[in-house]
């Protein structure tokens, strides 16, 4: 694999910065939102199993998890966006070292296995529990302003 220079990263990345200052004009910003959120789920993975070695099927856990915390929060607790995003976090946090504990010991298959038996858990408490809507979910978030 041929790398490039120094002088074409600069470059690269002064175009790539260029790119994102625009797109908020350019695009619809839900749809910006919605591509950030999925490119950062693929960077995470992509840590995951080009660096660790590891491959993980419950990264739509945690991704669904906080999503639907995060979605309570704001639809009936009432609570500003940036805080709920922060209690979807949270609980993200807490899945994922319920799952780590257990997980990160094995490797291979079975780390696989693990966490996807995990995942499957959330989607099912997801899906039978009232308050998620089930298969609907949770229908007419309200889009407030974040902080404030």
């Amino acid at each position: 694999m041929k790398y490039f220079s120094p002088a074409t990263q600069r470059l690269l990345l002064a175009a790539f910065v260029a790119l994102l200052l625009v797109a908020p004009f350019v695009l619809y910003p839900q749809f910006l939102i919605e591509i950030m959120c999925f490119a950062l789920l693929a960077a995470a993975l992509n840590l995951l199993v080009s660096y660790c070695g590891l491959l993980s099927f419950g990264h739509a856990m945690f991704f669904g998890a906080s999503g639907y915390v995060t979605a309570q929060a704001i639809k009936v607790w009432g609570l500003d966006p940036a805080l709920g995003i922060l209690c979807g976090v949270g609980v993200a946090v807490v899945i994922g070292a319920l799952t780590g504990a257990l997980a990160i010991r094995r490797q291979g298959i079975y780390f696989s296995m693990i966490t996807l038996a995990f995942s499957q858990l959330i989607y099912f408490f997801a899906l039978r529990m009232p308050f998620t809507g089930g298969e609907d979910g949770l229908q007419d978030v309200p889009r407030r302003a974040m902080f404030g």
